[in-house]
């Protein structure tokens, strides 16, 4: 009887934060009167779509929070 509740641990939710590097493609839409002015403005402008290549991503560091916490519960670096 020991034995089962041992095997039936209390399942959690847990927040995670990743860092990494991820390239991506992002979309600007800026009113401009030429190129090179377009690409000025860009700077200050957020992107109107921003599309993220998974498959090459970089993983830095991860850390993971209780649910609705700040507790930091455990980080792992993958970048030495």
């Amino acid at each position: 009887m020991k034995k089962q509740s041992e095997d039936k641990k209390e399942k959690r939710y847990f927040d995670i934060r990743v860092d990494a590097l991820v390239p991506c493609s992002m979309t600007y839409r800026v009113l401009a009167e030429n190129e090179e002015d377009a690409l000025k403005q860009m700077d200050k402008k957020d992107p109107t779509s921003f599309k993220p290549k998974l498959i090459a991503k970089k993983l830095v560091k991860a850390t993971v929070y209780e649910a609705g916490s700040l507790m930091i519960r455990l980080v792992k670096n993958y970048i030495r």
